[in-house]
């Protein structure tokens, strides 16, 4: 459920913005999120914590797009923020870097070693294809009201290899480490006087998840972990604001995607044939669920005994994924 409604000692505050339906939704004393209304690629969510020198959590896909973001924090927290902690190395969290000069970048080392691995340049150059491949035409679609051209990769200042506490003039700020489960480095904020969490893309929304190099089990373990923190109020990714229930939500896909694909991967079908007989069930409405198709190529590659690192090509995937996606569009 999306916690629109006030409740004591806790205030909302939401501030439209007609270029990118981005919001500024205050959650407590000290923490807001910044939360966008599309929730496909590139439509990622961030976070402030409004204390001390000030955190933001997760820059956006594009330069225009994150100094609208810094406008809205701008608006409630006037200094420019000391902090700016990259939840993950995709780039629709963290390619805004610059807009945050001077501040000092947080990331775990899964992130920073991964931070390069796709470029701003590559990006820019399928988006503005005249006429792209087939394999490529979903992508330049999505990334259409995006501009790359001026972003420059600025990567961590600070590099973890583990949880991280910081103390923002009294507010309590944890760092936790829960990768490799959506990537490598994933990184959650925890602020746990406040009932907070901000996950990066350990969780979507309402809108189908996928991940990239990591593991469904740890992914299930991370969701299981943030649960027993019982936060108030949980951040995604991608997607609106939730609570528990949303973490439940996830949690519950991953398992019944998981069990479901180990059985049909040990009967021989193929990926498609096992997505064609999963019953998606409560999760029907979620945005984007032909990214199943990626999922279930991860589960997989599990079964097949290959580490969450080893190297996979992605178009195979993303093949599935779009073919899927037809079928489903009908």
């Amino acid at each position: 459920m999306v916690l629109y409604v006030p409740k004591a000692n806790f205030w909302l505050f939401v501030l439209n913005s007609a270029m990118s339906s981005l919001s500024r939704i205050q959650l407590t004393e000290h923490v807001y999120a910044a939360e966008q209304a599309r929730t496909g690629t590139g439509w990622s969510n961030s976070g402030l914590v409004a204390s001390g020198g000030g955190l933001v959590v997760d820059s956006l896909y594009d330069v225009r797009l994150t100094k609208e973001l810094a406008t809205l924090y701008a608006e409630v927290f006037p200094e420019q923020p000391g902090t700016l902690v990259n939840t993950h190395h995709n780039g629709d969290h963290c390619w805004g870097n610059q807009v945050f000069a001077g501040a000092e970048i947080i990331a775990h080392r899964g992130c920073a070693s991964r931070f390069s691995d796709f470029t701003p340049e590559r990006a820019e150059m399928i988006r503005t294809m005249a006429d792209p491949p087939e394999s490529m035409r979903s992508i330049h679609e999505e990334w259409a009201d995006f501009n790359f051209s001026d972003v420059v990769l600025t990567p961590p200042t600070t590099v973890i290899d583990s949880n991280l506490t910081l103390d923002l003039d009294g507010v309590r700020v944890e760092l936790l480490y829960v990768g490799p489960a959506h990537t490598e480095g994933d990184l959650v904020v925890h602020v746990p006087e406040e009932g907070v969490v901000l996950m990066g893309d350990v969780l979507f929304n309402k809108c189908a998840p996928i991940g990239w190099e990591g593991s469904t089990d740890n992914w299930i373990a991370a969701l299981r972990l943030v649960e027993e923190l019982e936060p108030q109020f949980v951040v995604p990714g991608h997607g609106p604001v939730c609570d528990l229930e949303g973490l439940r939500d996830a949690r519950r896909y991953f398992e019944a995607v998981q069990s479901h694909a180990k059985a049909s991967w040990s009967a021989g079908q193929s990926v498609l044939d096992c997505c064609s007989g999963i019953d998606l069930g409560p999760w029907v409405t979620w945005d984007e669920p032909w990214r199943l198709a990626a999922n279930v190529h991860r589960i997989y590659r599990e079964c097949e005994g290959a580490a969450w690192s080893t190297p996979f090509d992605a178009s195979v995937v993303m093949a599935d994924v779009e073919d899927l996606r037809r079928r489903l569009e009908g």
